[in-house]
């Protein structure tokens, strides 16, 4: 059995496919399934997941497939936001007085 994931397909995609596929396999080895997700996976941390702790059954494998899905979705809504400050961190900090000036208490402030 050798399926790769697309340069641009989703690891949900993926793993839809890659169930289906071996869903008319009988009596296929888990280490077998294991192996073949490893070399047709591009998703590395998944990859490494999976040589690290190997799933027993192929519930297992799914599921822990459904976590780095989640990780993707999650990455690829947060990759289209940008970060835009509301200020200029420098700008404010070259207005503010100089730190030794700044502790000290005027003779007013102080009554």
């Amino acid at each position: 059995m050798q399926l790769a994931q697309g340069k641009d397909e989703l690891l949900k995609d993926f793993i839809a496919l890659f169930n289906r596929a071996t869903l008319g396999i009988k009596e296929l080895q888990m280490s077998t399934v294991v192996t073949a997700m490893m070399s047709g996976t591009r998703n590395r941390h998944f990859k490494i997941s999976l040589s690290k702790n190997s799933p027993n059954t192929m519930h297992e494998l799914l599921r822990r497939g459904e976590k780095y899905v989640d990780a993707e979705e999650a990455y690829l809504i947060t990759k289209g936001m940008k970060y835009e400050p509301k200020f200029n961190k420098r700008k404010i900090l070259g207005e503010l007085e100089p730190q030794n000036n700044r502790d000290r208490l005027t003779q007013d402030e102080m009554k």
